[in-house]
């Protein structure tokens, strides 16, 4: 756990002897280490301003965008949904940083650099320092949320089918201790509207209802859930809701306060392009009181400044990590948030405008913008996710995902910003070909 400030007597006494007596080593390490930073810092910003623009958004932009990461040229990535590539400026803040804290061994937290983070990631969703902390993923995040509140047996959680098991399975362990009861819901796919949707989870809840659990955008269907409308519905009934932003953080501009969400968890390995076992929580103050932390904590002494430093405390973090997360939003600020939703639903878009037309293939996601964003489930009749999925790869070079959750057999391709139009082209050619010879797929 990552601690900005040590207000305990003994962490103090222990913090200043080790510090005195390494003052003189971390002197001669000092400078080296300073002058690597300063080398990587102003290499990252360069990176910035190559990516600011001051005109119209064109291709060329977006190869010049697709050039700060480190693809195969030979495969076309579109499971960006699972994990997608850390840029390249990414994976040198995680070298730069690992060479750091083994040359200098009296500076393993990086302080100085992982503070800043926290304030970043609070601005990028529209939060406070006091109110964001990392986690090592979205189910890191919904596991804490989850297992912190004070439940009674009999209590109620209203979750869907489609949701991932990161968000629901917690409360299936919650369901067995402590006698909790899930309040299951069907979801169609598509569904008609956002009215539909809010119907679906407002017939649900009864005065046993504590909670409503439920993804920005479902891994599972693409659907794009109206979380404004159903975090006012929420808290006219006196509930809590927990979102699951693992599909949204980086391809949505979120806004917690003004949606006025009880919880956000979000991954940095999707759509943030962050890398792996990243992530970041957020829980509103005016919550936190209500949300004990899943592991134990230091209490003696006076309270921290950050009291949600506690949902932190879990051994030892990965500081690389922690900081690239740092380097991924500046990424995508130098872009523009808006701009990156834009071109995300634009490629999204032409796929499932592209897949409507092919006999055979069946949509799961919605072609309204109101009920999608960047993730597009489908099939092809007459063949299994695994065989599509496969031909895909033998045939085509493109990289998917098959999606198999209870009635809902598919594949899901997403679709970000280092994507081209020519790729989206690519493989509704290949599905096209696919859909047409099903017997030449593989097996």
């Amino acid at each position: 756990m990552v601690i900005e400030l040590k207000s305990t007597r003994r962490g103090f006494l222990r913090t200043s002897a080790v510090s005195l007596a390494g003052i003189a080593a971390a002197g001669m390490l000092r400078s080296t280490a300073t002058a690597q930073s300063a080398s990587s810092g102003a290499a990252q910003e360069s990176a910035s301003r190559d990516l600011a623009f001051d005109g119209p958004i064109d291709e060329a932009y977006w190869r010049k965008v697709r050039s700060r990461f480190v693809l195969n040229d030979q495969i076309t990535f579109f499971n960006n949904g699972t994990a997608g590539p850390a840029s390249k400026d990414v994976l040198a803040v995680h070298e730069r940083v690992d060479r750091e804290i083994a040359e200098n061994p009296y500076d393993p937290f990086h302080l100085k650099e992982v503070v800043p983070v926290r304030q970043q990631i609070a601005d990028f969703i529209n939060a406070s320092p006091e109110e964001v902390f990392f986690t090592h993923s979205t189910t890191d995040g919904m596991n804490i949320f989850a297992h912190g509140i004070d439940w009674k047996s009999g209590d109620e959680v209203i979750i869907a089918r489609d949701e991932h098991p990161g968000g629901y399975q917690a409360y299936q362990t919650i369901e067995q201790r402590q006698g909790i009861k899930i309040v299951w819901l069907d979801l169609p796919a598509p569904p008609e509207s956002p009215e539909q949707v809010i119907d679906i989870y407002r017939k649900a809840i009864t005065p046993k209802t504590r909670l409503i659990v439920v993804s920005h955008v479902f891994f599972v269907t693409g659907l794009l859930a109206p979380v404004k409308e159903l975090t006012e519905l929420a808290h006219s009934k006196g509930l809590l809701i927990s979102v699951d932003g693992a599909q949204s953080n980086g391809v949505l501009s979120i806004d917690v306060k003004k949606i006025g969400f009880d919880h956000y968890a979000g991954p940095g390995q999707k759509w943030l392009l962050a890398g792996t076992g990243t992530g970041f929580t957020y829980i509103p103050k005016a919550q936190q009181s209500k949300v004990w932390p899943l592991h134990g904590y230091d209490v003696i002494g006076a309270p921290s400044p950050y009291p949600i430093l506690r949902y932190e405390k879990a051994g030892q973090p990965n500081i690389p990590a922690w900081i690239g997360i740092g380097t991924a939003i500046k990424l995508q600020l130098a872009i523009g948030k808006e701009n990156i939703e834009r071109r995300d639903r634009q490629l999204s878009l032409q796929l499932k405008l592209g897949l409507k037309d092919i006999p055979g293939v069946k949509l799961y996601t919605s072609l309204d913008p109101s009920l999608s964003a960047s993730l597009t489930t489908f099939s092809v009749n007459g063949l299994t996710p695994d065989s599509v999925y496969q031909t895909l790869i033998d045939k085509d070079r493109i990289y998917i995902r098959t999606i198999i959750e209870d009635d809902i057999k598919a594949v899901r391709v997403s679709t970000h910003i280092y994507n081209s139009p020519e790729e989206v082209n690519h493989i509704l050619s290949a599905v096209r070909r696919i859909a047409g010879n099903a017997n030449q797929a593989s097996a």
